[in-house]
């Protein structure tokens, strides 16, 4: 510091309880560079006031103060940030170290708020504390140092970054009075060294009598300037291993490690750019280290906080992974049979008015000539009809003496089944090569084969499928097994269009019944997906109406995701209530840390780096609970998944894919939810946080 501290008609008014408290009231002084200044008086004078002025840490109400040409009355709350970290060393009277760091890292805390990498601050940090007799102490935290040892630290990290100014509030008010003669024979040795301007702050007049210059205050005026004695620190005991008071065995006398080094830092311009001090701020790396070092200090408070995002985000994963899991195994279901597939319907009439209860009547019947006029369309591969059966129709089937009463499988469940269309047990599918004959399941099957028999010897026999109106009368139609699949239930047949047509002219005795009625529907392959809508458009102009497997998984997928969107939203409230948890912890923690804000705050530390600080630790707190959640989320799915197939294995479903799928868009998704919820509930906190102020915050008990 080359220019004087002026001090010009300063005053300092508080408003306290609805009543004005004048603090300082028209204070006028000059400190000249490398001087030594002890500022007394009684409590209520107004010395830490002026001390905290001098420091940036509060703002005058009235009057000027120029320190090194900054004048500090005028300055933004960056300049005295900057101010602080770069011209100012505190040392507090209750040492104000940060608990959850060591000696080293204490006395580092300076330079981290400066953008100094951690290899060389360290570095200057152990030479610093090996120079005050602390070289053994380095990995000891604040709790395991006694006090001497602490004060010690703290005059350390005071001078780390080289300050032009220390501030000293009752730097021996917690000390012995040996301990207490050594940390003034530390400071008054620096100030005569190193030139550095120090301003104590004291009760005590032993210690004021160091001073270059007494300024004695009372009731916010200086009352008296008076020389101080400037005592040699000679006469102040010599620093120890072990501070006096703290050890049972006296400590045998030493030469001070002060008096037989070099200078601490070298004298030149502080406070200014100087070598290896950087003014680049925290660096996002050390924010990211001390949020989990302070994520630390409360393990199960903030593993049950972590716990309610956990809860969430595997609500989240597990329900949306199924949403997924399901889509897919449509898709491939849908894919299985051929998106080049058309569906076509005949138009029917609007319900008869006065009989309600009459089945519709197709407006263009589908008859065999029209099914053929369509498998002459060009881009048309074939034609398969479909033709149903009454709902509920009695039908049994017979196979030598053995009797069973069957079902028949419609066309939707063999085609939309999960797992699609798998190759036959034994013999062909029906369409493969033709229409006609019956198709067993597996279980059905069983029921008929004989001692040494396979499904390839039940392929080709004779058979007689027996049908019952509701009236009593019965009829038998004969058919053909042509082949043997897995499937669902135990008594299910795929029948051939053949014996649908001779049952249902039965049924109705109607022999013309495809003339009249016509069929139920087609199922249309074209060459290929781009020729579909020309397809689709020649067939409506046949008087049929159409739609595409393309479009009906269009409309699927929309119902999927909307299935997904509501699972998720369950997963979504969850973490709402976990964000609430969140909030809480982070307000609690800044209730317990608000000392250790001010601290920060005094050496240097910003506002936006108080608040980037706090929002980290939520989003990290969100962070873990979502990567856990996650971990826990997809073996939850997994497991349920697992549970599910051996009751549709157990019901004789078979061929379906996994039905639980974590996609990387909803691993990284729900991480980066996770993380966002902890942002979103730390933003008020956080924001809180640094808007404390520094010197409320450095009384808090």
């Amino acid at each position: 510091m080359t220019d004087p501290i002026k001090l010009t008609n300063l005053a300092r008014q508080f408003e306290r309880g609805g009543m004005d408290v004048q603090a300082l009231r028209g204070v006028d002084l000059a400190i000249e560079p490398g001087e030594f200044v002890a500022l007394v008086g009684p409590s209520g004078s107004g010395k830490s006031t002026l001390l905290n002025l001098l420091g940036g840490l509060d703002r005058p109400s009235t009057g000027e103060l120029w320190l090194n040409g900054t004048a500090l009355h005028a300055a933004t709350e960056a300049d005295r940030t900057l101010h602080r970290r770069e011209r100012i060393g505190f040392i507090f009277q209750s040492f104000n170290l940060l608990p959850r760091l060591t000696a080293l890292e204490n006395v580092a805390v300076p330079l981290m708020l400066s953008g100094v990498g951690v290899a060389e601050r360290e570095a200057r940090a152990r030479a610093l504390l090996e120079k005050v007799g602390l070289g053994h102490r380095l990995d000891h935290y604040p709790t395991e140092l006694s006090g001497g040892e602490q004060q010690r630290t703290a005059v350390a990290r005071a001078l780390i970054h080289n300050p032009s100014l220390i501030l000293a509030d009752e730097p021996t008010g917690n000390l012995d009075s040996k301990t207490g003669e050594e940390v003034m024979a530390l400071l008054k040795e620096l100030n005569r060294e190193q030139g550095i301007t120090l301003i104590v702050v004291t009760h005590d007049d032993e210690v004021a009598a160091y001073a270059d210059r007494i300024v004695k205050l009372r009731d916010g005026h200086i009352v008296e300037e008076v020389v101080g004695s400037g005592r040699s620190p000679d006469r102040a005991s010599t620093w120890h291993g072990e501070d006096a008071g703290h050890s049972n065995n006296p400590p045998s006398p030493q030469p001070s490690p002060l008096r037989e080094r070099e200078p601490l830092s070298p004298p030149p311009e502080r406070g200014r750019a100087r070598e290896g001090v950087k003014s680049g701020g925290l660096q996002f790396n050390d924010i990211i280290r001390q949020a989990l070092s302070n994520l630390r200090r409360r393990p199960v408070r903030n593993v049950l906080t972590a716990g309610g995002v956990l809860i969430g985000i595997v609500t989240l994963v597990a329900m949306v992974s199924f949403g997924v899991g399901v889509q897919r195994e449509v898709q491939r279901n849908f894919e299985s049979i051929g998106l080049e597939n058309l569906f076509v319907r005949p138009v029917y009439d609007e319900p008869d008015a006065f009989d309600p209860f009459a089945a519709p009547k197709p407006q263009t019947p589908i008859s065999p000539e029209l099914v053929a006029q369509i498998e002459q369309l060009p881009d048309v591969v074939s034609v398969t009809p479909e033709l149903g059966l009454p709902f509920g129709i009695d039908i049994a089937l017979a196979y030598g003496d053995t009797s069973l009463p069957v079902r028949i499988a419609d066309t939707g469940e063999r085609q939309f089944s999960f797992g699609g269309q798998t190759d036959p047990l034994a013999g062909v599918e029906l369409g493969d090569q033709g229409n006609d004959g019956v198709v067993l399941v597996q279980e059905l099957a069983d029921s008929l084969l004989s001692d040494g028999q396979t499904y390839d010897d039940l392929v080709g026999q004779e058979i007689s499928l027996m049908v019952q109106l509701p009236r009593g009368e019965t009829e038998t139609f004969p058919s053909q097994i042509i082949g043997v699949r897995a499937s669902f239930g135990g008594r299910a047949i795929d029948l051939g269009l053949a014996e649908r047509e001779a049952i249902l002219a039965w049924w109705y005795n109607a022999p013309d019944i495809l003339q009249t009625e016509g069929y139920d529907g087609l199922t249309v392959q074209t060459t290929s997906l781009g020729v579909i809508t020309a397809v689709s458009t020649q067939i409506e102009e046949l008087g049929l109406q159409t739609q595409s497997l393309e479009a009906i998984l269009n409309v699927a997928n929309q119902v999927l995701a909307l299935m997904q969107a509501l699972l998720g939203s369950v997963g979504g409230l969850a973490l709402l209530v976990a964000a609430l948890g969140v909030a809480n912890t982070m307000m609690m923690a800044i209730y317990e840390r608000t000392r250790e804000i001010g601290v920060l705050k005094a050496l240097g530390a910003s506002a936006r780096e108080i608040r980037a600080l706090f929002t980290v630790e939520a989003a990290m707190l969100g962070l873990l609970g979502g990567f856990f959640g996650l971990i826990f989320g997809t073996l939850l799915g997994r497991l349920v998944d697992w549970i599910g197939h051996r009751f549709l294995i157990a019901e004789g479903i078979t061929g379906i894919g996994q039905l639980s799928v974590v996609p990387w868009w909803l691993a990284l998704g729900s991480l980066a939810f996770a993380a966002f919820i902890g942002i979103v509930a730390g933003l008020y906190p956080a924001a809180r946080a640094a808007r404390l102020d520094p010197v409320a915050a450095l009384r808090h008990e």
